[in-house]
């Protein structure tokens, strides 16, 4: 095969489900996450594979840096989580289902009746007409009072509906969602009818979650029901702020167990994201090696270069040092060494990678990088990597370049320049400033 017919292994936002050939084991190379963790804080018994102590409710937030593999995580979490004698799993892609660039708790509330109402129908779980009529009255009555409005048409008007039942209410709801991520205008004017009405539709919605749940297990289909919400990493600044910490209460109103992706960001407040959530798990980078040591991290250089390897056999590089260039330069991101390899291939007419061609992929990543740090961060990130590992202040500045991926944060949580950072020239001046000011201190 030509080294191009691999490209499509190389794709930025792809996360792997289990079971696909692709797939690398990366955690025993993060340091000390262990996702057992979170399955025992929502009542699994590892020894017997079982949900022993079904929770109620629980919130649980599972967090870190963009591309570091959390969509692959929960794929594979929501596997171990799924089964007759553990939970129903609701996945939910934010991504696909919202408009992840302006969210609101209101339209996360509405995602997860429609993905609920979808997932029983499809399941066959037949639900009395008690349970699915206050769901239905209540978003046919938003729709109403939205369609009133003078800025909307009738489009939003139930109107005829040849479904009926779950199927009916997952329609509706999907209508209102749909209007959500399409139109700026009905956005507004469903949030203010949904917020208006929020309670109704959390007493709804929480009867129809506990019937399921009893019908679950009365049929022994699982022991409890749970929501696993991917893409909600991608909310920044005030967006992620309000959706983690000033709102978060209003949508624990729906009792329902469920697991919400966060930004590394949100991981710093941890008081506030404490106080309002029953777990908070983060998954850190693939640790290289330790803060300012030379010594290689073995494990975590092996399961990179399986990473790659799984995409692209080794033979289309000319040399396993050329691979390890790459590593070294992703700071041991995931998705930034696949962006690597991207680079690589956009230098290339046939293979192998060569190291030119790695050293020009490294400068270009470097390119990209420049754009997203300012002039004074240089000394910020310089004074970081040169402190002890427990030096890690939470600042504006500090979150915006660990969401940006310039700070990366690694386990028992330390942090480090992105070193597509360093090779920058602002970079170094500013190193070289630090060790300069160093060596005058220690000198006096």
């Amino acid at each position: 095969m030509s080294i191009w017919d691999y490209r499509r292994n190389f794709a930025y936002d792809e996360p792997l489900d289990p079971g696909d050939e692709r797939l690398v084991a990366l955690n025993d190379a993060r340091g000390d996450y262990d996702g057992r963790r979170l399955l025992r804080a929502l009542g699994i018994d590892l020894a017997s594979r079982t949900l022993r102590d079904p929770p109620a409710g629980a919130c649980i937030v599972f967090g870190g840096h963009r591309g570091c593999g959390k969509s692959t995580e929960l794929r594979a979490l929501a596997a171990e989580l799924r089964g007759n004698e553990r939970f129903h799993v609701v996945q939910i892609d934010a991504l696909q289902a919202l408009d992840i660039n302006n969210l609101s708790y209101a339209d996360v509330a509405l995602a997860l009746a429609e993905a609920l109402a979808e997932s029983i129908a499809q399941a066959g779980i037949e639900v009395p007409q008690v349970y699915v009529t206050p769901l239905h009255e209540w978003s046919r009555q938003v729709s109403h009072q939205i369609s009133r409005s003078s800025s909307v048409d009738g489009a939003l008007a139930s109107g005829a509906e040849v479904k009926t039942g779950l199927p009916l209410v997952g329609s509706l709801f999907a209508r209102l969602t749909t209007a959500i991520r399409s139109n700026s205008t009905w956005k507004t004017e469903i949030r203010e009818q949904v917020r208006n009405s929020f309670t109704d539709l959390a007493r709804s919605f929480n009867q129809l979650v506990s019937f399921v749940e009893s019908e679950l297990r009365r049929q022994r289909r699982a022991r409890a029901l749970i929501f696993v919400v991917d893409g909600t990493d991608r909310l920044r600044g005030d967006e992620a702020e309000a959706f983690f910490i000033r709102d978060i209460r209003q949508l624990r109103q729906l009792r329902a167990n469920s697991i919400y992706c966060a930004p590394i960001t949100i991981l710093d407040e941890q008081g506030a994201v404490g106080q309002n959530f029953d777990a908070v798990e983060r998954l850190p980078m693939l640790k290289l090696g330790e803060k300012g040591s030379l010594t290689r991290n073995e494990i975590a250089w092996q399961r990179l270069h399986e990473f790659v390897h799984k995409r692209l056999p080794a033979d289309n590089f000319d040399d396993e040092t050329t691979l390890d260039h790459l590593i070294a330069r992703s700071g041991g991101h995931p998705r930034d060494l696949l962006r690597l390899v991207n680079l690589c291939f956009q230098e290339i007419d046939e293979g192998p990678i060569t190291q030119a061609v790695a050293a020009t992929a490294a400068c270009r990543l470097s390119n990209e990088y420049r754009r997203l740090v300012q002039p004074a961060d240089y000394r910020l990130l310089a004074d970081i990597d040169r402190a002890p590992p427990a030096h890690t202040p939470a600042t504006i500045e500090t979150r915006r370049l660990l969401y940006d991926l310039v700070l990366l944060e690694y386990n028992s949580y330390w942090w480090q320049t992105h070193p597509a950072v360093q090779a920058l020239e602002g970079y170094r001046s500013a190193a070289a400033a630090e060790d300069a000011g160093a060596g005058g201190r220690a000198a006096g």
